[in-house]
């Protein structure tokens, strides 16, 4: 039997319980849902934000995060990824929030009665994800089939266990300090055995810690050293430490770090535009490959090039990016109101009005924010041809 000192035992509690305060009640992102798992055998609120795209882009499918903890982890996760997305430093994907009712039940991969008795229920959880959670977002929703699971605290200590049971039910881990002690360092000593029996592992893992110190400080510093010395081939793990925030209010920033660590380098730079497309092609092909999955150029890159042409007078090519725009992102009103732009510039208003009248469409059936603007360009290019 492991003895344990008041203070340790304190120290276990704190992370599983952690001291947080939801906001749901200020704030809403996203839509709540209500999933009845027979597996847990009760029910399980849920929350789900999706990127800006997703109303009006029908032929899109998007990478899923699931974040544990919804109750307090979903809103920061959901509006940072939203900000990310936006500035084009990580691809557009769907949050989803799993709220939870009993942390220690569902997070910890064994009973451990010296601190808490009813745990060990991380295998059922486990098989709740995989064959309810999942299934019903994917039935549900417009997903690409790559998944991140993200967990702090108590579920940061459950996305280790999932990364050494089956780590292929998600192509990425974020586990933000996570619980380590658990019965006698219970997720170390399985992701070390793990990793000593796994040649290669094409998968993802990003952890990271707050102002520990102590024991918990070496439990982390004993994680890195198993993913140092003992990831199997392919395998692919960042870590970050936040020595300055709190166990608690480390996983705004680490969330963030996460994200950004998991697509490290997708965002392409203006400045890169003069190097040519094919550069541009070749900077997500790397990213890709990295990645472990294909992520295309984005709209938004192909516009710019299309745009930068339009701008030294190389009509002919501006147009090319556009209809090659139109054909990849045929729902965008955006990609049509460029083509119109190139259109009108080489002279073809008929063509460039019939491009911008696709636009105010568009912009009419999926009652987009800027949808007068769309409307205006419309009117304004058929004005020009009558005349």
């Amino acid at each position: 039997m492991i003895k344990l000192s008041i203070r340790s035992a304190l120290t276990v509690l704190l992370t599983l319980f952690p001291f947080t305060v939801s906001v749901f009640t200020q704030v809403s992102v996203g839509d709540t849902f209500t999933i009845r798992s027979s597996v847990l055998d009760e029910d399980r609120t849920y929350d789900v934000f999706v990127p800006d795209s997703y109303a009006w882009a029908k032929d899109r499918s998007y990478p899923v995060l699931y974040v544990l903890d919804g109750e307090s982890q979903f809103l920061h996760t959901a509006v940072s990824a939203g900000f990310l997305m936006r500035n084009t430093e990580i691809p557009e994907m769907i949050v989803v929030g799993i709220r939870s009712t009993v942390r220690v039940r569902d997070y910890t991969q064994s009973d451990w009665p010296e601190v808490w008795i009813g745990g060990g229920g991380a295998k059922n959880f486990k098989k709740f994800l995989s064959s309810e959670m999942i299934p019903k977002i994917e039935s549900t929703y417009r997903t690409d089939g790559f998944r991140v699971l993200s967990g702090h605290s108590a579920a940061g200590q459950f996305v280790l266990y999932c990364l050494t049971e089956e780590p292929a039910l998600f192509k990425a881990y974020n586990a933000l300090a996570p619980s380590l002690d658990w019965d006698d360092n219970l997720p170390q000593r399985t992701l070390k055995a793990s990793f000593e029996n796994t040649a290669a592992l094409n998968s993802f893992l990003y952890v990271a810690r707050s102002d520990d110190f102590g024991k918990p400080l070496q439990d982390y510093e004993t994680l890195v050293a198993t993913l140092r010395t003992k990831s199997p081939n392919g395998f692919r793990w960042f870590e970050r430490p936040f020595p300055g925030e709190t166990h608690s209010g480390m996983a705004l920033l680490a969330q963030i770090d996460a994200l950004r660590s998991l697509y490290a380098g997708y965002h392409f730079h203006n400045d890169e535009v003069p190097k040519g497309f094919k550069n541009a092609e070749e900077h997500f092909s790397k990213i890709s490959e990295k990645v472990g999955w294909t992520l295309p150029v984005p709209e938004s890159v192909i516009n710019t090039f299309g745009y930068e042409a339009l701008s030294r007078d190389k009509t002919d090519e501006a147009i090319k990016f556009f209809r090659r725009n139109v054909r990849e992102n045929q729902y965008s009103a955006n990609a049509w109101d460029s083509l119109a732009d190139g259109l009108e510039k080489k002279g073809d208003l008929k063509e460039a009005a019939a491009s911008a009248r696709k636009a105010a469409t568009l912009a009419r059936e999926f009652d987009l924010p800027n949808r007068e603007y769309f409307e205006r360009h419309a009117k304004e290019l058929e004005d020009k041809v009558k005349e």
